[in-house]
């Protein structure tokens, strides 16, 4: 599928990661503002994503947050990273963020980390971000671990 599909990386709208949020991360939520964060509408908050023809296929949100237990910088949180399942396994996850951390970096972050699904950590791992600590439950979503890169 990849080889038939032009994909965009860009930074997109608070209201355009809404659909994915919804579809892939909170079906228990309905498309629209129930599926906005506290950190969305803050100055330093990004919300970025992957497009194609029929529209946004991957999203996330990274917001100006500093982790206490990993190295001092400008630290950068990931959150609400979905892609939407007919483009998974297409490079999408990896330019979105490729592109974010880049964008990230000449607006001065040195760091991005993660609360991440234990369904994800391969993803993290192949993008060399370190899995560190024990694992944790968090409610309604699962088992998580911290992940984080310099960058």
């Amino acid at each position: 599928m990849a080889g038939l599909i032009t994909y965009q990386f860009s930074r997109i709208t608070l209201a355009e990661t809404w659909g994915l949020r919804a579809a892939v991360l909170w079906p228990e939520k309905d498309l629209g503002p129930t599926c906005q964060l506290s950190i969305d509408d803050l100055p330093d908050t990004f919300h970025f994503g992957v497009k194609c023809a029929t529209g946004i296929v991957s999203i996330g949100t990274f917001a100006k947050e500093v982790h206490p237990e990993l190295p001092p910088g400008v630290h950068y949180r990931l959150r609400a990273m979905a892609t939407d399942q007919n483009h998974r396994q297409c490079g999408v996850g990896r330019m979105l963020i490729e592109g974010a951390t880049s964008a990230l970096s000449e607006a001065g972050c040195s760091l991005v980390w993660a609360n991440a699904r234990h369904v994800a950590l391969g993803f993290y791992t192949r993008l060399n971000w370190d899995v560190v600590g024990p694992t944790y439950e968090v409610p309604l979503r699962g088992p998580h671990r911290l992940v984080w890169r310099s960058i």
